[in-house]
């Protein structure tokens, strides 16, 4: 809809504006120091913001070497999933956030950077630092 606005205010004025997607976010250009790179676009559009990015990329290598597969059930309450090592404490908590449906899904990059956004808000809101429970 706002779209077709401003394409219809572009050509009366004379110009033109390509259509696009409310959803979409102007990609991020990497270091070259990254070491998981090809999650960070996946980690603004859930709604990381960008200042964050180098010290999620530490995280993500550190937990699961950008495996968004990786999984430790040696961990306790049922182990640790996803790029970012989610412990199944954190399950119940994700569910009623409307984050979470199963901790299987934590293996979905976006469910798992979107869940690692919902537990460092609540760092920072009850600890003021939002790694705190990565331990940083």
């Amino acid at each position: 809809m706002i779209a077709k606005i401003l394409i219809s205010l572009s050509v009366i004025v004379g110009g033109f504006v390509p259509p696009t997607s409310a959803f979409e976010y102007p990609s991020v250009k990497p270091p070259m120091t990254a070491k998981c790179p090809q999650w960070w676009d996946t980690a603004v559009s859930v709604g990381w913001l960008r200042k964050n990015l180098v010290t999620l990329d530490f995280l993500m290598w550190r937990e699961s070497r950008c495996d968004a597969s990786a999984f430790n059930p040696k961990d306790p309450n049922g182990g640790s999933r996803g790029l970012m090592q989610i412990n199944g404490f954190w399950t119940p908590w994700l569910r009623s956030r409307g984050v979470l449906k199963r901790s299987e899904g934590l293996f979905n990059p976006e469910v798992a950077l979107k869940s690692a956004l919902e537990i460092y808000g609540y760092g920072n809101e009850i600890y003021g630092n939002g790694w705190g429970p990565w331990n940083l």
